[in-house]
């Protein structure tokens, strides 16, 4: 430093070469200012935060305590210093200077931060707690945070994203607004976007259980039950009276087939914080899984009370299939489609549900007609291209030739026989599911993403499904591996396990390239009947098809066509069973299914209805009765509305044979 140079340009000059990345030069600077100026307190804070970031705490805290020492108002010197002792593995001092710099400093949300967190590793969870909800209370962007939020309540997104992005403009390490954006981001089906945002608010600070609930949804998203399970155990052992938190553990363990715990975790969040429709919700739909339906019904009725514009509440009581509304609620089904409510999801459920209610009472033409509202809100909002549909279906039938899967099918990996039951949802897919899972070598799981989540990471990767043919053997053998791995938590190890997932009747050529022994079941049902009935249900996610009867009709002859390339190229790996054969000889069916699977016939089978087990899908109190054949030509109710479906379907309908 020159004599015509003030210690305050020089500094200003230190901090533009850390702006630069240029750190040696800035160190070099901040050096010549204190030889000349050794209580310069600023370039001692400087420089005790540049080695604090390069790993070398005993230099840092040395420079940082001379810092405080001179200025004991200098609060980022004093965080800092903290941040150093707590590097140091010295928890007690950081807590000292924590404590210290917030007594004089209240208003400061960066310092109650880090002793919130200095507080939780030292084993203070309470007083971390109480730390972090006073760094809350003193962000000088909460009114920002509350906005976000109250723009998510009413579904925009878009102005939510623009307050969390505003909050990180301003300070780059906020967590709230990072954690903001990863869920947005989850929303927006950005899983690795939103892994990115969640560790570096873990580096910021590891303790804090919004952090660690949204990183349980990363790992949900991904099909990894074990990482969310154990992330959202995290986050409750942080926050252990936190409701949200025993919501994301049940949420997590009914997704992992682990209902009765799930059941547990959400009576527990609604102990906790009772007025909560949602959770009401998300019960019911666990004890509709372990089939306890007085519990379930009240559980989704709570969620209509609480908040009589929940449309899925009252969809979810007509999705049991076999609930009678009474009068009085078909009114309240009534006043639910003139609220007009904001959330198109809520709308179209009031339609459905109101649909399946007249349904009941013999009003077929008005039922009709509140289905159709009801797809017509969802195709309004999430519309499906049959051309893009088709192009896919070509593709897939040029790279999986004969050759191409000839080159794999003596391969084979003998740790597990996975068998995919595929086809169209309302196919009967429940019902042979349930009849394998009452077999005592085989493992019901659930619907399992796996397949359909290794189809969207090829495609990224180079164009699925060409990307295939540049494979070798041990790539796919490393994912078939992964996909045995990804799916144990599910079949508990079992060797013979069921995947229910319909929509991997596009994937039969991937699997068995990376699963050469699989089985396939197609499930089939008449054109009409499964068609009719697709329309009819309100699917959560997913399954966009299903909300024109147009649509609905190409899909099916996209499907067909398919499937007799699969058939074609793969003869006697893929068993055809035809829903109507299924009630009209069951046991004969039955033996044709075990026979396909290589299994012993089991009187068990045949009783599949007793078998006790969760289900998950819309015809779980279906298959828990005796088999029946109120699902046979249950299109005829609407015979009149279907031209359009009769006419998309072309030849299908007359070349089915069950």
């Amino acid at each position: 430093m020159t004599d015509s140079v003030s210690p305050r340009q020089a500094f200003q000059r230190a901090e533009a070469l850390l702006r630069d990345r240029r750190t040696e030069p800035a160190v070099r600077q901040l050096r010549d200012i204190l030889r000349e100026h050794p209580d310069e307190v600023n370039s001692l804070r400087l420089l005790g935060a540049v080695r604090l970031a390069q790993g070398d705490t005993t230099a840092a805290i040395e420079h940082l305590s001379r810092a405080v020492g001179h200025a004991p108002g200098f609060t980022q010197a004093a965080i800092d210093l903290a941040r150093a002792y707590r590097q140091a593995g010295l928890l007690d001092e950081a807590i000292d200077c924590l404590q210290n710099c917030c007594a004089q400093a209240a208003d400061n949300a960066e310092a109650w931060e880090l002793l919130g967190d200095a507080l939780v590793e030292r084993g203070d969870t309470l007083a971390g707690r109480d730390a972090f909800r006073r760094a809350a209370a003193a962000d000088p962007h909460r009114q920002a945070i509350a906005a976000a939020l109250e723009a998510l309540r009413h579904g925009d997104r878009k102005a939510a994203e623009r307050a969390f992005r505003g909050i990180l403009k301003q300070r780059p390490d906020h967590v709230a607004a990072l954690v903001g954006l990863a869920n947005l981001a989850l929303d927006a089906n950005a899983a690795d976007d939103a892994e990115r945002l969640l560790r570096h608010a873990l580096k910021l600070t590891p303790n804090m259980d919004t952090v660690w609930r949204g990183l349980a949804r990363v790992h949900s998203e991904r099909a990894d039950y074990n990482g969310a399970e154990a992330a959202a155990k995290r986050a409750l052992a942080l926050a252990p009276d936190n409701a949200d938190c025993w919501t994301m553990l049940g949420t997590v363990q009914a997704w992992g087939l682990r209902p009765e715990r799930a059941r547990a975790s959400f009576e527990r969040a609604l102990e906790l914080k009772p007025r909560q429709p949602r959770v009401a919700l998300s019960l019911g739909h666990v004890l509709k899984t372990v089939g306890d339906r007085p519990a379930c019904e009240a559980a989704y009725r709570r969620a209509a009370d609480l908040d009589p514009g929940l449309g899925e509440a009252w969809w979810s009581l007509a999705d049991l299939k076999n609930y009678a509304f009474e009068d009085s609620e078909i009114t309240k089904l009534e006043s639910g489609i003139s609220m007009r409510h904001p959330d198109p999801a809520q709308r179209a459920a009031f339609h459905f549900a109101l649909g399946k209610a007249l349904e009941d009472r013999g009003d077929h033409d008005e039922a009709f007609a509140q289905y159709a509202a009801g797809n017509a809100v969802k195709h309004a909002q999430d519309p499906f291209d049959s051309a893009a549909l088709t192009d896919r279906r070509q593709r897939i039938e040029t790279v999986f030739t004969r050759e191409i899967l000839a080159a794999h099918k003596h391969r084979s990996l003998a740790t597990a026989r996975p068998i995919f039951i595929i086809g169209l949802p309302r196919s009967g897919s429940t019902l042979i599911e349930q009849i394998l899972a009452s077999h005592s070598a085989v493992q019901g799981t659930m619907e399992l993403p796996q397949i359909q989540n290794y189809s969207r990471e090829l495609d990224a990767k180079g164009g699925y499904p060409e990307v295939l043919t540049g494979m070798q053997a041990a790539e796919l053998d490393a994912l078939g591996e992964r996909y045995l791995r990804e799916t144990d938590p599910y079949r508990g190890g079992a060797t013979c396990f069921l995947d229910k997932m319909p929509n991997n009747f596009f994937h039969v050529g991937l699997i068995h390239m990376m699963l050469p022994g699989a089985l396939f079941i197609d499930s089939r049902r008449n054109p009409l009947d499964c068609c009719c009935s697709l329309f009819k249900q309100n699917f959560a996610r997913g399954q966009t098809f299903s909300y024109s009867l147009e649509v609905l009709g190409a899909y099916y002859q996209d499907y067909l066509a398919l499937m007799r390339h699969w058939e074609t190229l793969l003869p006697g790996r893929v068993l055809r069973v035809h829903y109507e054969s299924v009630v009209d000889d069951t046991e004969a069916q039955v033996r044709r299914l075990l026979d396909h699977c290589g299994l012993p016939f089991e009187e068990a089978c045949l009783r599949f209805h007793e078998t006790k087990r969760p289900v998950r899908t819309a015809s779980a109190e279906q298959v828990r009765q005796p088999i029946n054949r109120s699902g046979i030509d249950s299109w005829r109710r609407f015979s009149t509305h279907l031209e359009p479906l009769r006419k998309a379907l072309g030849g299908a309908v007359e070349s089915y044979v069950d």
